[in-house]
């Protein structure tokens, strides 16, 4: 009888110890996100299992500097303690935390923001981290998917767009006939620039001057 209650005691501590071996899961993306800047974006990180809100603190971190990102901690969100680089641009999606989200949506992306975050889930018994790394991008240039099909002598537009934040100042958009390497339209330094065509291509080729502030460069 005494060996059969051993066997049994056994088997609980190997349960129990199993159970604390696997421990605290904390979950974020596999991939680093890529973002454009000015845009908004969800840094995901997740548990499986629901934690008590009173037992619960997790922290939203830069990993090179150690600011402060945001903080949940006493079953409250705690804004007061972001980094002021973030106060007002980064929030928890406060319904989806007692659910085990503890995602973090960061607004108005910037250069700045660029680089690894780490996402600190502590409990009254644990802690765990996902990290997640974040890239900016400048430009997406948006053409045609299709080709363009014109009879000879038949007026065409060519579609060009560019989702940027950049200062128009600064942006350099150059429409060239890659067969020949020539330029034919030319914006730069916040101006279309038509001294600069072929003269091949002068009176024929222009942009829509009051699209371009939107990005068209058609």
């Amino acid at each position: 009888m005494m060996k059969i209650k051993m066997r049994v005691l056994c088997l609980f501590l190997s349960l129990i110890c199993a159970i604390r071996t696997a421990g605290l899961s904390v979950r974020g993306p596999a991939m680093p996100l890529h973002v454009q800047l000015g845009a908004s974006v969800t840094l995901p990180c997740s548990v499986d299992t629901p934690i008590p809100l009173r037992e619960l603190e997790v922290q939203w971190m830069r990993e090179d500097s150690g600011s402060l990102v945001h903080l949940f901690l006493g079953g409250k969100i705690r804004p007061e303690s972001q980094s002021p680089a973030y106060s007002g641009r980064a929030e928890f999606f406060t319904e989806e935390i007692s659910k085990g989200n503890f995602s973090l949506l960061l607004r108005n992306v910037t250069t700045e923001d660029k680089g690894m975050y780490k996402c600190v889930v502590h409990t009254a018994r644990e802690s765990s981290e996902a990290k997640v790394k974040i890239d900016t991008e400048w430009l997406v240039v948006t053409g045609a998917d299709v080709p363009v099909f014109a009879y000879a002598g038949e007026d065409v537009i060519l579609n060009c767009s560019v989702d940027t934040h950049v200062p128009l100042r600064e942006l350099e958009v150059e429409w060239m006939k890659t067969n020949e390497e020539i330029q034919v339209l030319l914006f730069m330094g916040g101006q279309y620039r038509p001294e600069s065509q072929p003269e091949r291509f002068r009176g024929r080729a222009e942009f829509f001057s009051e699209e371009i502030p939107k990005g068209n460069f058609q």
